[in-house]
């Protein structure tokens, strides 16, 4: 199936069957409105991060974030240096621990004031089930 579907639980982030009325994990109530794409081995930047709620506001600012590991873009300029991390915890292999890079560099951007980052470069460790992933960029203001 192309488009295999999956009901996340909105109190423990727990991924549960399409048809799953309750959650496994902690009991609470599922319906249509927590079902989810399943995105194995892609994503975008709207995905459930545990211990992450973006209101619409939020969103609409990640969602005009550039993040490249090309050079800078035209339109934007390079303001500094910057640095973020991932880690899966152990859980959901590099998924988990890019979605997780990707939400620190979320924060970093959004407080900071940058528009993105650019030569992105991604040194990741591995011990285990547990992945950690540092990233270092170039911080973008629009020109």
């Amino acid at each position: 199936m192309l488009n295999e579907r999956y009901r996340v639980c909105p109190n423990c982030q727990y991924e549960n069957l399409q048809d799953a009325n309750f959650c496994l994990n902690c009991g609470n109530k599922l319906s249509t409105a927590d079902e989810k794409l399943r995105l194995p081995n892609s994503g975008d930047q709207h995905f459930l991060h545990p211990g992450v709620q973006l209101d619409e506001s939020e969103q609409a600012i990640v969602d005009q974030l550039v993040i490249t590991n090309g050079t800078v873009p035209n339109g934007y300029t390079r303001v500094t240096a910057v640095f973020a991390t991932g880690d899966n915890q152990g859980e959901r292999g590099y998924k988990g621990a890019w979605e997780d890079l990707n939400v620190n560099l979320w924060r970093l951007c959004v407080g900071n004031h940058y528009d993105g980052v650019a030569n992105l470069k991604i040194v990741p460790t591995v011990q285990g089930d547990r992945i950690r992933l540092f990233g270092y960029a170039d911080g973008l203001k629009k020109a």
